[in-house]
């Protein structure tokens, strides 16, 4: 369902409204930063391989951080891959029917993505601040479990944005 667009920096880019160039530099740039974050944590796991295996013990707590900076990279990876239409899409039916119906078909799908999107926001939010109130804390290291919602709730709200503007743009990939 989407029509492909060129990469940043092509003649497409500078005819894009100021405020799509904007979503797509943060989505851009949220997608590098959990590219780094998910490269840091595979440090982690090689390290507590390479440390059980020379010195028979483990990093401590290795798991929560794996487990909490995975997290955090998938979800900042989201924007950017719906902005470029990178999703999986099956339109076995939806290939079959006329331009005009796919595009309203397109522009309801983002609709209700961002809906979902927003609600994703909202509940994020909520349960960040529930953690932060009862002082939860990861199991091995101490770490509090309220911070990783905050790049998190970040994530899912330029998601958020995303689907409101391909729903705008009428279903259309930005970039």
């Amino acid at each position: 369902m989407s029509e492909g667009g060129g990469r940043a920096g092509d003649a497409g880019a500078a005819a894009r409204p100021g405020l799509e160039r904007a979503l797509e530099r943060a989505c851009t740039w949220l997608a590098i930063a959990g590219g780094f974050v998910m490269l840091a944590f595979t440090a982690v796991a090689v390290l507590s391989i390479a440390s059980r295996t020379l010195f028979g013990s483990p990093l401590v707590g290795d798991f929560e951080l794996t487990e909490r900076g995975t997290a955090i990279a998938v979800f900042a990876m989201i924007p950017y891959c719906h902005l470029r239409g990178g999703h999986v899409v099956i339109d076995m039916f939806v290939g079959m029917m006329p331009p005009a119906t796919r595009r309203v078909l397109a522009i309801a799908a983002e609709a209700l993505f961002a809906i979902v999107a927003g609600l994703m926001t909202w509940r994020l939010a909520l349960g960040g601040i529930q953690q932060r109130q009862f002082n939860d804390m990861s199991m091995m290291l101490q770490i509090p479990t309220w911070w990783m919602f905050a790049p998190i709730v970040v994530s899912t709200a330029l998601l958020t944005l995303v689907c409101v503007a391909r729903a705008l743009r009428g279903g259309r990939t930005i970039a």
